[in-house]
């Protein structure tokens, strides 16, 4: 079996440096059509800050629910080896200068985030959340990011986090401790994002793992080392192609061998009709 699912929401969130004046940490881009990933190293100057780090992090969430009605209704077993689930993203590759040789790595959130009807990408003058301070806005109220950026992080169950970076799950046999964080090494920069998530869809789909999607971002150390990485762009849900929009690729083994011409006897078998 294989099945698509597409995203239900995503954004970008930034602190991008805005005319050498201010960052732009309250601005939204839910609307926009793609999902840009970059870093910038003392590329920009702001009053107070000696080489100031701008950088952004993806948001998207897919809607995992339908992992869980599979796999309760019996389509597909989320503990058989053969059940994996894959985050794609598309490279909107355009002739801008690409970053090359880093990391991306993906978490699963903590916090739900609203996506926001956004749409400046140049200037960052849409307000609305989510952005690098805001999560998303309950009854009114701003819910804020327990750090700036979504970068609180710990493990699964731990107070005050972002995202989630290791838990104990439990898993055919007992359970285990697992790493939540995989990553993808990007050499050129023009490549897809496809990035391995069955550990943390499977446990997100038993409802060990909050279901508030995943978090994208720069390996730690290229968020804070010295260089610039600008910029990897990947299409959006809202880009006009349906075919580059987010994926979350389900592959399942559901197939029956049809091995009648080697029943023999006094050996139990079984006999399907459809």
């Amino acid at each position: 079996m294989l099945r698509i699912l597409s995203a239900s929401k995503d954004t970008y969130i930034t602190n991008k440096i805005i005319k050498n004046s201010f960052r732009a940490t309250d601005a939204n881009v839910g609307n926009a059509g793609t999902l840009d990933l970059f870093k910038l190293y003392n590329e920009n100057v702001l009053s107070g800050f000696s080489n100031p780090i701008e950088l952004s992090r993806l948001l998207i969430k897919f809607p995992i629910e339908e992992i869980t009605a599979m796999d309760n209704d019996g389509t597909i077993d989320i503990s058989d080896s053969s059940f994996k689930c894959h985050v794609r993203l598309f490279d909107v590759y355009g002739g801008q200068t690409t970053p090359k040789n880093f990391d991306a790595i993906l978490y699963p959130l903590s916090k739900s985030f609203s996506e926001g009807v956004g749409m400046d990408v140049v200037n960052f003058s849409d307000i609305d959340a989510t952005n690098f301070i805001t999560a998303s806005i309950v009854a009114g109220a701003p819910v804020p990011w327990n750090q700036p950026g979504a970068m609180a992080s710990g493990s699964l169950g731990s107070p005050n986090i972002d995202i989630i970076t290791s838990g104990t799950l439990s898993v055919p046999g007992g359970s285990s401790t697992l790493s939540l964080s995989p990553t993808q090494f990007f050499e050129t920069g023009e490549e897809d994002l496809l990035i391995d998530v069955t550990t943390i869809a499977s446990g997100t789909a038993s409802g060990q793992i909050p279901n508030h999607g995943f978090l994208i971002a720069l390996s730690g150390s290229y968020e804070a080392d010295e260089n610039s990485y600008f910029v990897k762009r990947f299409a959006s849900r809202n880009v006009q192609v349906a075919s580059l929009r987010p994926q979350l690729i389900v592959k399942y083994d559901d197939c029956q061998t049809d091995r009648h011409s080697d029943f023999i006897f006094n050996v139990s078998s079984s006999l399907y009709l459809r």
